[in-house]
């Protein structure tokens, strides 16, 4: 048996966002400790981490541990047309239910799918640059970016740095070390990333998150945020080419 409920619903719908954005269908792990999945895009290009503690729930309980198969594309439909006053609660028997107790009580079920895959294991990277930066701030520059292309370079070293060249012309963007909350480089790190998977990653982000990017130059980019008390971790594989 399994039995949820969750007030704060925001971070409910950006769990559920951090993972369709990448993925139609995977695997939630559901044990004492909470909600767990971890996933491939089926490009093989992007791999998602979210954790969503015990914790952040109002009410948690779970007999054994389970895992289920769900559309994430539905469930992230229904997820939508709940309401920041609302409260959700989650459970298990044949199907995956939700119901949002608001001005309304409205109910709601997802056939689970069959699911034998076991979850990708966490790419082994020495990282040699670490940043941390608001969301917001990283968000606009890559908007900046997509004016002239639809992929970007990002480098870190003495500062952070973000160039996009395009057939109609090129963007260099500097941020100033006050739009840096913190950043690290052993070594200087590039690499190209596409600029909608970058923006995919980063969907589920508020304004004021705070991102922590680890770098290495031509290897994936690991991504984190925080979604309420829990989080994600994102990987993303570059475009081995310059710009």
């Amino acid at each position: 048996m399994f039995k949820a409920v969750i007030t704060d619903t925001k971070a409910w719908k950006n769990g559920i966002e951090a993972i369709a954005a990448l993925i139609d269908e995977g695997t939630l792990q559901i044990d004492e400790k909470g909600i767990k999945l971890r996933a491939m895009d089926l490009s093989q290009i992007a791999l998602v981490d979210l954790e969503l503690p015990a914790s952040a729930f109002e009410e948690y309980r779970v007999d054994k541990p389970v895992s289920i198969g769900v559309d994430f594309a539905e469930l992230s439909k229904i997820t939508k047309r709940s309401r920041t006053e609302d409260r959700i609660e989650l459970a298990i028997d044949t199907r995956f239910k939700m119901v949002f107790k608001g001005d309304t009580t409205r109910s709601f079920s997802l056939a689970i799918i069959e699911s034998t895959s076991t979850p990708p294991k966490e790419p082994k990277i020495e990282f040699m640059s670490e940043l941390k930066i608001i969301a917001n701030t990283l968000k606009e520059a890559l908007k900046d970016a997509e004016l002239v292309s639809n992929h970007v370079a990002l480098r870190l070293a003495d500062g952070f740095y973000i160039k996009a060249d395009g057939d109609t012309g090129s963007a260099d963007i500097k941020f100033e070390k006050e739009k840096v909350m913190s950043l690290n480089s052993k070594q200087e790190s590039k690499a190209v990333f596409a600029l909608d998977q970058l923006n995919n990653l980063l969907k589920a982000s508020d304004a004021q998150s705070i991102i922590l990017i680890k770098m290495r130059t031509d290897a994936p980019i690991r991504i984190e945020y925080a979604i309420g008390d829990g989080r994600v971790i994102y990987y993303l594989a570059p475009r081995i080419e310059s710009v």
